[in-house]
């Protein structure tokens, strides 16, 4: 079974680009991107054909689910443009974002793995691109290439290592150091450099962010004006802007808050 997003599209007649031969459905630029993606790296055209092998594209709108948590699913997915949150709903209703991904990134590679339902929903954050790859075709292809096979592991042990991290934070991290710490995450991966500033070029929004470090969104809306007084960062049209990337590793560190609040 697909995922929600899939099952969605399939019933309104828009199926996902089924490949003709290996990598039919994907264009030349999109087979470039694949090839750069750190689970593909240093793969041959060969082989990185044969781990595309009857793969599905899937164009999304912003804001639809791929799949539910608790849905069955034995795929795995490639983010080729775009972006998507994974999260969980708490008891009481609330949503928890355990990451947000982007291009070249993957998702549900445990359902892949060991064909157990979804362990979290994901949903596009903005218009996307998803490369599909079935068990059933990629699972023999990683038998057969242990290279791809660690650095699924590799990966797979970040991610865990990340949660451990997430935990400690909660535990022993105010909730402005903790925002620090998730928006020098941030931009380690999507920031792009304009100027002396630092842009976060993925698009999310203060609930987002909120969800991501497990606070309210108007104590996040609290900390981003003091920082923008402090001119650390900029807010324009949903977009952050980093402006003072030193003093913000300080207030990522244990004692940054309350030296900020000493200026």
């Amino acid at each position: 079974m697909l995922g929600y997003g899939l099952y969605r599209y399939i019933k309104l007649n828009r199926k996902p680009e089924k490949s003709e031969g290996n990598t039919g459905s994907l264009k030349p630029a999109e087979l470039e991107r694949l090839a750069k993606s750190f689970l593909f790296a240093e793969l041959s055209a060969k082989h990185l054909s044969a781990a595309l092998e009857n793969c599905q594209c899937l164009r999304l709108p912003e804001k639809v689910e791929v799949y539910r948590q608790g849905e069955s699913g034995h795929e795995m997915c490639i983010v080729l443009s775009g972006g998507v949150k994974v999260s969980t709903l708490s008891a009481d209703g609330k949503e928890i974002i355990f990451d947000l991904l982007s291009e070249g990134e993957f998702f549900g590679e445990l359902s892949l793995l060991d064909g157990k339902p979804r362990t979290a929903t994901v949903t596009t954050l903005v218009s996307s691109v998803l490369v599909i790859l079935e068990r059933d075709f990629f699972m023999p292809f990683l038998q057969d290439n242990s290279a791809t096979a660690i650095r699924l592991l590799h990966i797979l042990a970040h991610r865990l290592r990340a949660v451990d991290t997430f935990l400690q934070e909660v535990l022993f991290f105010d909730s402005e150091t903790r925002l620090a710490k998730r928006v020098m995450a941030l931009q380690e991966i999507y920031g792009k450099t304009v100027g002396s500033a630092v842009q976060i070029e993925l698009k999310v929004s203060q609930q987002d962010i909120a969800n991501l470090v497990g606070i309210t969104r108007e104590r996040v809306n609290k900390h981003l004006k003091k920082w923008e007084r402090a001119k650390i960062v900029s807010l324009q049209q949903g977009r952050l802007t980093i402006q003072n990337l030193p003093l913000l590793q300080e207030l990522a560190s244990e004692a940054g808050s309350l030296n900020l609040m000493k200026m």
